[in-house]
């Protein structure tokens, strides 16, 4: 090896101003050294930190690569329930707009079903407010007062019309129907009123039947003709005079008229007249139809004499025993003149002004099939006169009473409604 000589400057003690900075330099090399040294060290521990750090790392890595293949798979194995979920709600999606589609193109159809279905409710309900009161003749005797409020009931309830009664007499209510005041009449009594036939064509429609054919004449209880066998005809009447006075009938015979205002009121009057009959006769007129019945019944059951008008049929012919007296047979000569002959037996009809023909086509109808037949009439009288009722009440009592009667003048919709208010009312 070759060796190197140290120059003999160096191996000469240096002063020591020279000393401290070499001293200086020196300790600087030496610590850079050091540095450099602990870098050294540094980098080898940090390296093999690294080197004791890699398999754990590898380890990381391999756990995150297995969960990264287990969520792979479980993303695999997902994917068909993912795709039946998605199957599912696409399907569910498809029927809710399928339903979408039928409910939209139902909605028109159930609206036109709506619509069809309110419509006969919506007509009825514009039909009611249309609907103007059907006013009646109210005819103030017993067999008028009755079928006037039956018809009315039906009327109202039945078919929906708001009725009004205006009570009258023959005479003014006549004038009425006449003038339009009131609009059904449910007695009129032809023979008895010429007037009919002096009307322009056009004013008055004549309908069906109201009554059975009645009858008029001047009457006395048959035990009064059997005790005075030869008091048989009104010629006879003179002879039998004293029978029937009474205290107040001026010294002649008492005689119960006609109901002042009714049409036999004038035909009495005329009979009189033509039968010569003035000085015989004291007139006595009855306040009513009711009136007239109560005067014959009461006498004839205390078994008095008693001589007047009367008609039927009606609860008095029906229940006591009359005699009717002889007249010289009708005429239409004779009845045109003087009216010294029998009153006409007389078909009751049912009257109305012509406007309702066009208001009210289905009351038209309903009085066209009408008939308050003697049966019923008679029998309605009876239960009015026994129990003390009203003709109102009367009325409903033949209703509730003689469903199979009158439910064959009308459609079977109104017979149903009719009933129902009769359940509220009897």
């Amino acid at each position: 090896m070759q060796r190197f000589s140290t120059p003999a400057a160096l191996t000469k003690p240096l002063p020591g101003r020279v000393l401290r900075p070499f001293v200086l330099v020196l300790g600087l090399a030496l610590a850079a050294m050091l540095a450099l040294s602990a870098c050294s060290s540094d980098d080898e521990q940090q390296q093999a930190m690294q080197q004791q750090d890699q398999p754990q790392q590898e380890q990381v890595m391999q756990q995150q690569q297995d969960q990264q293949q287990q969520a792979m798979a479980m993303q695999q194995q997902d994917q068909p329930q993912q795709q039946q979920a998605m199957a599912m709600q696409q399907q569910q999606d498809q029927q809710q707009q399928a339903m979408a589609m039928q409910q939209q193109q139902d909605q028109p159809q159930q609206q036109q079903a709506m619509q069809q279905q309110d419509q006969p409710q919506q007509q009825q309900a514009m039909s009611d407010e249309e609907k103007t009161p059907i006013v009646f003749s109210d005819l103030n005797w017993t067999s008028s007062e009755i079928q006037v409020r039956a018809a009315a009931f039906i009327v109202e309830n039945g078919y929906g019309y708001p009725t009004e009664l205006i009570a009258g007499d023959t005479t003014s209510l006549f004038q009425g129907l006449v003038n339009g005041d009131t609009n059904v009449t449910m007695e009129i009594w032809p023979s008895q009123q010429p007037w009919l036939d002096e009307l322009e064509p056009g004013i008055i429609e004549l309908l069906g039947d109201s009554l059975d054919t009645n009858w008029e004449g001047w009457v006395i209880p048959q035990y009064l003709k059997d005790e005075n066998p030869g008091l048989v005809a009104v010629s006879d009447l003179p002879e039998y005079m004293e029978l029937f006075v009474t205290a107040d009938s001026r010294g002649r015979a008492r005689f119960i008229d006609c109901v002042p205002g009714w049409a036999c009121e004038q035909v009495n009057g005329n009979k009189v007249v033509a039968y010569g009959l003035e000085d015989v006769l004291e007139l006595v007129k009855p306040g009513s139809g009711a009136a007239l019945f109560e005067d014959l019944e009461s006498t004839y059951n205390r078994g008095e004499p008693w001589l007047g008008y009367i008609w039927g049929p009606t609860k008095p012919t029906a229940t006591l025993d009359l005699y009717r007296l002889e007249e010289p047979e009708w005429t239409e000569e004779c009845w045109n003149s003087d009216q010294g002959c029998a009153y006409p037996d007389s078909d009751v009809r049912i009257a109305v002004n012509t406007v309702l023909l066009d208001a009210a086509p289905d009351i038209i109808d309903f009085l066209l099939a009408w008939d308050f037949s003697a049966a019923v009439q008679v029998q309605s009288e009876i239960w009015m006169s026994d129990n003390n009722a009203t003709p109102d009440e009367a009325a409903i009592w033949y209703l509730a009473n003689n469903v199979a009667v009158w439910s064959e003048y009308v459609p079977a919709d109104v017979a149903a409604r009719v009933e129902a208010a009769l359940s509220e009312v009897s």
